[in-house]
């Protein structure tokens, strides 16, 4: 028996408790390959008693539906499993009792839990932060500002605004028992010098902590204004990122301070108006996907060089629509939705054939997902769905 032999062997003879100890501290690509040690480890892996504690992969996707006044009254978005034996919990995953999904909106999905706008009545929304994994919910007390109101007057700042999009922020990794809710407000401004059309730029944001369990305003501390864009933002390293509409640039606000920063794609150049935008976590880094108007895709990644350093955006990946051998991979009209949690992936919905598309950035290649995404949006994200099943995460989160 050689030294392989023998560190499998002692391996294999672990007690339980020491072999979800060891495995807990691995990603969900090493946890995997930990399967093939021995069939009692791949029995370890596999017991729903430790999957509170186990990275857990990707188990599928939510999203929104493309529907129109004339549409009868239906749910506004899904999820779709990316494979079979998904818990029936997230497949059925409805609103909280006394909501009606029909006037739910999904907002976001970060590590296991979910972030709804739940409306009771006209003019009145809140926040409630769901696990559907562990069927758990908390609703948020009131912001100041009306959640997903359109031109309200605001006593704490003046003129007309929104309150459009709210992000989720959760790691497990830093605290299991604690998250922020983040709602952009946004002031109306005209955009020419005659008036003639106004538009809605960020002025600040409103920050809920379920540790506090209260709301605080920060207001945007440097001079000019920049215009969101899109429905999606992305939590990363204890801020929320939102690309803006200024070359390329990304906005990140800090969660716990609340403190703003602005980074540029350097060259501005590099990132033409006229493609889609998207911003997600992917492997421990900050993935912004960019598509220009041929159909290109670059994705840069947000590093810091040294300690002390500003963090920029380095260009990690580019990609033509067509392959070396002539083979279309994107058409203008894909959009990105997602990117993988865990993998190099860029996800990519072809409204057309109603087909979400997978491309492999090591590869090369892009593969159809079959999935049933009837009347799914493009204008809209799909949200990767990890679950997690530990109940700590809402436990005195909210109402």
């Amino acid at each position: 028996m050689d030294i392989m032999d023998d560190g499998k062997l002692a391996a294999a003879n672990l007690p339980d408790d020491v072999v979800v100890e060891i495995l807990s501290r691995l990603p969900v690509r090493a946890l995997h390959q930990c399967k093939l040690v021995s069939r009692a480890w791949r029995a370890v892996i596999s017991h729903p008693d430790h999957r509170r504690r186990l990275a857990q992969p990707l188990l599928g996707f939510f999203y929104h539906l493309h529907v129109d006044a004339s549409s009868p009254p239906i749910p506004y978005w899904r999820f779709a499993a990316a494979a079979g034996g998904v818990d029936p919990a997230v497949r059925w995953f409805q609103p909280p009792p006394g909501y009606s999904a029909t006037d739910t909106e999904l907002l976001d999905s970060c590590n296991g839990l979910v972030l709804l706008r739940c409306c009771r009545a006209p003019s009145s929304s809140v926040y409630v932060v769901c696990n559907p994994a562990a069927g758990d919910w908390v609703e948020l007390p009131a912001p100041t500002h009306a959640p997903g109101a359109f031109g309200l007057r605001s006593d704490h700042l003046q003129g007309r605004r929104r309150t459009r999009l709210a992000a989720l922020a959760f790691d497990p990794a830093v605290s299991p028992s604690r998250f922020h809710v983040l709602q952009l407000v946004e002031r109306e401004e005209y955009d020419d010098p005659f008036m003639s059309h106004y538009c809605f730029v960020v002025e600040a944001a409103e920050i809920y902590s379920s540790e506090t369990k209260a709301w605080h305003l920060s207001v945007v501390m440097w001079n000019g204004y920049f215009k969101c864009t899109g429905h999606q933002a992305a939590y990363h390293d204890g801020s929320v990122h939102f690309a803006v509409d200024d070359g390329g640039a990304v906005v990140s606000v800090d969660v716990e301070g609340g403190a703003w920063r602005l980074t540029s794609m350097i060259p501005v150049c590099q990132v033409t108006y006229g493609g889609g935008r998207f911003l997600g976590r992917s492997r421990g880094r900050l993935l912004y996907v960019h598509k220009g108007s041929h159909a290109s895709l670059s994705v840069y990644s947000l590093e810091r060089q040294s300690r002390g350093a500003d963090e920029q955006w380095e260009l990690k990946h580019y990609a033509s629509p067509m392959d070396q051998f002539g083979k279309t991979l994107f058409k203008e009209h894909d959009a990105v939705v997602a990117v993988h949690p865990d993998g190099d992936v860029i996800f990519l919905f072809d409204a057309c054939r109603g087909i979400l598309m997978a491309y492999d950035m090591g590869r090369r290649t892009v593969r159809d997902i079959q999935l049933p995404l009837a009347q799914a949006s493009r204008y809209y994200p799909f949200f990767p769905y990890v679950p997690m099943y530990s109940s700590q995460a809402l436990s005195s989160g909210g109402n």
